[in-house]
């Protein structure tokens, strides 16, 4: 049933994935332009905790008390983004769902999409009456709109976007005899095992002394490899490429790193972070929307030691940064409770809430006009605008629907290099995994 879309909805009773109970539709064809949405209530699902969180719902109460149709949105905290996709599977085969909008990633919302869980954003923001207007079209970066474009169905909508960064000890780098970055992998190589052998000079603990902690994770990986001009997936992005040489180079390099202790592996979540702002890692590789932890951590240490932030090393001419984030879709239910959700997304998505929202949450705006406005969060956070920058630089993760289950396999086989395993048969049956994630 995937042509179901906000134009025309028929049926005399139809169980909604996101609704949980059978409503009667009218046999005649509805008219989006012909929708009332007034009073309608709808569940917003997201990953959101502390400040953002904060920031989130006084957006979604300001929607509440001005929008004229009297719609009334709640946010649910779901969990982490692993909980919310089972969550979003058990309603949709269950009919149990009580959400009208979710957070997902762009495999994520294909896999609802394909079970019917969602609906195509498309004819909303194509809509006369409820849509974008071509300026508005216009004002959204087109690279973030197309990441959620797939085969031609808008499956999710972005409010945001963050970008792989590498984050470096400047003043350690001074010490051990450097006055920049990596610029390629060799040079990150050399850097951490100076780092191993000669502690920075702030460290109140300097029996632990490292280049780079890792944070096993599929992010961290494609970022890696995208940086050495590879890829996840084959040139025409139905099959996967997980046993090219890019990838065998990663591992082998991280493999190598480990055996000699000058890296290590993160025991727990964001470790990174405690160790980098201590000064006992000299890189740590995380989101940049991790970027106000590491500013108030390294304010809190009281080490009071410089910092930056850039693209991971590269291998060719022109930096590539894994860009990734999550969207928001909407889910299937009836026709006035879909219209009231995207309106509510819209409305997120202007300038005036993008602005408040990337001061809240640090992510990147996906409005170019609220890039403009931003000028002196850029001032107050240069190492925002660093990063920024380099959106021009971004490539993406794979979307196809089972790239979930991929990313833990790709977490397994990073463990697995690490720990000594033969790279060769590691990333052989990481290949044959990954493709078999992909049969019917």
């Amino acid at each position: 049933m995937k042509a179901k879309c906000a134009m025309t909805l028929v049926g005399y009773a139809f169980l909604w994935a996101c609704g949980g109970q059978q409503e009667a539709i009218d046999e005649q064809p509805i008219s989006l332009e012909a929708l009332d949405p007034q009073g309608q209530k709808i569940v917003f699902w997201y990953q959101h905790t502390g400040q953002r969180e904060d920031a989130l719902q006084e957006l979604i109460a300001d929607f509440n008390q001005t929008n004229r149709y009297g719609i009334e949105v709640r946010g649910e905290y779901m969990g982490r983004y692993g909980d919310i996709y089972n969550k979003m599977n058990v309603g949709i085969q269950s009919g149990s769902l009580a959400a009208s909008l979710v957070v997902a990633y762009q495999n994520q919302a294909l896999a609802y999409y394909q079970a019917d869980g969602i609906v195509d954003i498309t004819p909303y923001m194509d809509s006369p009456k409820w849509g974008l207007s071509p300026e508005e079209r216009s004002d959204y970066v087109q690279a973030f709109l197309e990441q959620d474009n797939l085969g031609g169905v808008q499956v999710g909508f972005p409010p945001n976007r963050s970008m792989e960064l590498l984050y470096y000890n400047v003043d350690w780098l001074r010490e051990l005899g450097y006055d920049a970055p990596p610029a390629t992998w060799d040079d990150f190589a050399a850097m951490c095992r100076l780092a191993q052998q000669q502690p920075f000079s702030k460290n109140e603990t300097p029996a632990r002394s490292l280049g780079f902690l890792l944070d096993v994770d599929a992010s961290r990986f494609a970022a890696m490899v995208f940086s050495r001009g590879g890829d996840l997936v084959d040139s025409t992005g139905s099959a996967y490429a997980l046993d090219s040489p890019e990838v065998k180079s990663v591992l082998e390099l991280l493999q190598e790193l480990a055996r000699e202790g000058a890296i290590d592996v993160a025991a727990e979540r964001d470790v990174e972070v405690n160790e980098f702002v201590t000064g006992q890692i000299l890189f740590s590789q995380d989101s940049s929307s991790g970027l106000p932890f590491y500013k108030i951590g390294i304010e809190d240490s009281g080490l009071d030691f410089e910092w930056g932030v850039t693209h991971p090393p590269q291998t060719g001419s022109r930096p590539v940064v894994d860009v990734y984030g999550a969207s928001v879709s909407l889910c299937a239910g009836t026709p006035e409770k879909q219209l009231a959700a995207w309106l509510f997304l819209k409305w997120f998505t202007a300038p005036e809430q993008q602005a408040r929202w990337v001061r809240a949450s640090n992510y990147f705006p996906v409005r170019k006009s609220t890039a403009r406005e931003l000028a002196s969060y850029f001032e107050e956070n240069p190492h925002y605008g660093v990063a920024f920058g380099m959106l021009d630089y971004g490539k993406s993760e794979p979307t196809m629907a089972g790239y979930e289950r991929v990313r833990r396999l790709i977490r397994e086989a990073m463990i697995e290099a690490i720990e000594g395993g033969d790279v060769e048969q590691v990333v052989e049956e990481l290949q044959r995994a990954a493709n078999r994630t992909l049969e019917p």
